[in-house]
């Protein structure tokens, strides 16, 4: 039936159901494609409509996917509009309906069936409550979907039902939203499905994801739709989720400014789309981009956004590298390495607003080579003494892996100095994997080759598929053994319950040094109130592999703080 009428003309319109028991009745959808016979690898795209529309919203955007297609600006894909009333493409608090489960778990493999394009990107996107249930999958599921194009969607402006507007509750008729969220409404499943709450919920995922997103709102809308958006987008924009987001001028919720605003955001996916195609830069352009950064250095550096500045600790002086203004972060480094790690954090939360400081370990880098029979609260005296530096303020700790032992060491030793901490990577207690232990004994090996030192690195720090390149360099033997010896010198008692802070712990899914069951333990041997968050696609190393998500974490732990 559809498949045989896919055969006509590339641009037409193909009309077809698919039956499920997870809703009622057949589902009517509307299929277009740029193509005769869409190749396997050609995006996906669900385009989903407003409260009560059909599947002939896509022949109503038909002219817009033609335009975008004839003049290039989109690349060839397959377009799908399912009928779907005002089930606003969610699984009902009472379980009669399930718009979102049968959308992802039953129409779109039919789709890939029916079409052939089996191994393409998915994308989903709408107008209104179409783009409503679009980010709300989206965002609930970063890692199905390639990108959302969500143009003036119905997000209230708050975090709970209680907070909601009059204004915000009038798109949502009382017996619909009573059919949908229970009665009386149960706050819980609404916040659960609501897109700024799971963006927040959720946003390191997102960012590690890669997530491509684009916002859009008309300043007119009859709506009122655009503060929520607006909320949305400062979310986002907060704690670094890229993205794209528009205010339309004059523009309303319906009317003649909806034409030219779809393109706009299908010209947006093709953008994306192409420079996927095509992410190969020039020679020229990249000489471009290191001397512009350079320059950028300098200017920071004359400014004085940019700095570094020596710190005394007792007899010893401390490199420290600050940057930024507002309330204080301190980077702590892994095992024998430097502050130069966290130099892609450092100028992410100095944009954000922070003052960053990246103290150089003891014996590298301009701090004092005093090794000789340390002990972790020397190591924390010393960041007590880059605190006290900076006048006091207490201030957020950022570790990663031992860095995170000095952390705790600190605030357990300075809990007035610690604000709270985030621990990335931490080692707990618990047996570790022979292996992978053996491969991070062998890092610090002076004699090993090349070729024998990248496989120890990628073993022990980074997931599979993630370049160990990136750390080929940077490794301090010597002070290594010093930071080891220093902890053996502690007792546990002393450094391990980390005050009485609250804790974040970001675990990297992929790490083979620290299990899951170890960093649940580690949970319970802290004082404080502890957050566990697991990143995707990242082994030990985790900085250079997920920066993005990295920063989001860190950001949006920060931003609770004020």
């Amino acid at each position: 039936m559809a498949r045989k009428e896919r055969q006509q003309a590339q641009g037409e319109l193909v009309y077809d159901e698919v039956v499920s028991d997870k809703v009622t009745g057949p589902v009517e959808y509307a299929l277009l494609s740029s193509a005769r016979t869409p190749r396997a690898d050609s995006p996906l795209l669900i385009w989903l409509h407003g409260g009560g529309g059909t599947r002939r919203f896509l022949e109503a955007c038909r002219p817009q996917f033609l335009q975008a297609w004839a003049e290039r600006a989109l690349p060839a894909m397959v377009v799908a509009t399912p009928t779907s009333g005002w089930s606003f493409y969610l699984d009902y608090h009472d379980g009669s309906e399930r718009w979102e489960s049968f959308l992802l778990e039953e129409f779109i493999p039919h789709l890939r069936r029916e079409t052939g394009v089996t191994s393409g990107p998915l994308f989903i996107g709408g107008v209104s409550v179409g783009a409503l249930g679009a980010l709300r999958m989206a965002f609930k599921h970063p890692a199905v979907f390639a990108g959302v194009v969500a143009l003036e969607p119905t997000v209230e402006e708050s975090f709970s039902w209680d907070s909601v507007p009059s204004r915000d509750q009038v798109f949502m008729p009382l017996a619909i939203r009573k059919r949908l969220f229970g009665e009386p409404l149960d706050h819980q499943f609404w916040k659960a499905n609501h897109p700024t709450a799971i963006a927040v919920a959720n946003s390191p995922t997102i960012a590690a994801s890669g997530l491509t997103i684009y916002l859009e709102a008309g300043d007119q809308d009859r709506l009122y739709v655009h503060h929520g958006v607006e909320l949305l987008h400062r979310c986002l924009f907060d704690v670094g989720i890229s993205h794209e987001y528009r205010l339309t001028k004059g523009a309303n919720h319906v009317g003649p400014s909806i034409g030219p605003r779809i393109l706009e955001g299908l010209r947006f996916l093709g953008r994306e789309l192409w420079r996927s195609y095509s992410n190969e830069s020039s020679i020229d352009s990249l000489v471009e981009i290191q001397d512009f950064e350079r320059r950028v250095r300098q200017m920071e550096n004359q400014s004085g956004f940019r700095r570094t500045e020596t710190v005394t600790s007792g007899a010893v002086e401390l490199s420290v590298h600050a940057q930024g203004e507002g309330r204080p972060v301190i980077l702590l480094p892994s095992l024998g390495r430097s502050a130069s790690d966290f130099a892609n954090l450092a100028d992410r939360l100095a944009g954000a607003g922070y003052r960053v400081l990246r103290p150089e370990p003891r014996g590298i880098v301009g701090s004092s080579r005093a090794l000789a029979g340390i002990t972790l609260n020397d190591l924390a005296d010393d960041i007590a003494a880059v605190i006290k530096a900076n006048g006091g303020e207490p201030a957020s700790l950022v570790g990663h892996d031992y860095g995170a032992t000095v952390a705790r060491a600190t605030a357990t030793r300075h809990p007035d100095l610690v604000r709270n901490m985030v621990l990335l990577a931490a080692p707990g207690p618990g047996p570790t994997k022979p292996e992978p232990t053996t491969a991070h004994r062998r890092v610090f090996v002076p004699e090993l080759s090349t070729e024998e030192h990248l496989e120890a690195i990628a073993l022990a720090f980074f997931a599979e598929g993630n370049d160990p390149v990136v750390w080929v360099d940077g490794w301090h033997h010597t002070l290594a053994a010093a930071q080891t010896e220093a902890q053996q010198r502690t007792p546990t008692d002393e450094w391990s319950s980390g005050g009485h802070v609250d804790t974040l712990i970001v675990r990297p899914m992929e790490d083979q040094l620290i299990s899951a069951e170890s960093t649940r333990l580690l949970a319970n041997e802290l004082d404080g109130k502890v957050s566990v968050i697991e990143i995707p696609d990242a082994g030990h190393a985790l900085l250079p592999e997920q920066p993005a998500a990295v920063a989001v974490a860190v950001l949006t732990w920060l931003r609770r703080y004020g």
